[in-house]
């Protein structure tokens, strides 16, 4: 059973990702999780506890989808899909249904701007673990592991802001192209 804090912060979500947090009453939170105002104020001080929550329990969702997936993968190619997809491609489509998308990708306000940076940090951290493999070669382009994450992940994060789907399929090949060639350049031929 979920506890009232998870509920309210998984209805904090979807009520910012569908008017973004600017627009979004604490009320509004309170109705979509089934709980009074009362109780969401006893859970939550005030609506920026709950954007940081909501980006941090986001962030835990987003990684621990990758992780689940990624037991299938095989190659570095693969293992890239899988990243992207569940960190760009559906954030892309979640934000294609809000009425205040740049809310949402800026963060809304400076202890949100600050909660997407930890959250960057932590997905710099799975993508170390996804190229540590390809140390040595990576090396050899001068670049250490963890640049060439810092890249993938300052890069992929920037894509929301795509105009179309098929604009973020072509950044989203050319990223992947570009970390498979710094890894291990036989990896980015095409099959």
């Amino acid at each position: 059973m979920q506890s009232t804090k998870a509920k309210i912060v998984d209805a904090a979500i979807a009520t910012f990702i569908r008017y973004g947090a600017r627009k979004t009453a604490m009320t509004d939170i309170a109705d979509a999780a089934g709980v009074s105002r009362q109780t969401l104020y006893d859970q939550f001080g005030n609506k920026n506890e709950l954007i940081e929550a909501a980006i941090s329990r986001n962030t835990d969702l987003v990684l621990g989808r990758i992780k689940q997936r990624l037991a299938d993968a095989q190659t570095l190619a693969d293992q890239l899909d899988i990243y992207l997809t569940e960190t760009v491609v559906r954030t892309f489509e979640r934000l294609q249904t809000s009425e205040d998308v740049e809310d949402l990708i800026s963060g809304h306000n400076e202890r949100g701007r600050a909660a997407i940076t930890v959250s960057h940090g932590r997905h710099r951290e799975a993508v170390v673990k996804l190229l540590s493999p390809h140390q040595c070669q990576i090396s050899q382009t001068g670049q250490s592991v963890t640049q060439l994450a810092g890249f993938l992940v300052r890069t992929a994060m920037g894509l929301k802001h795509c105009e179309s789907r098929r604009e973020l399929n072509n950044m989203l090949a050319s990223l992947k192209t570009a970390v498979l060639l710094a890894a291990s350049p036989e990896l980015a031929k095409p099959k």
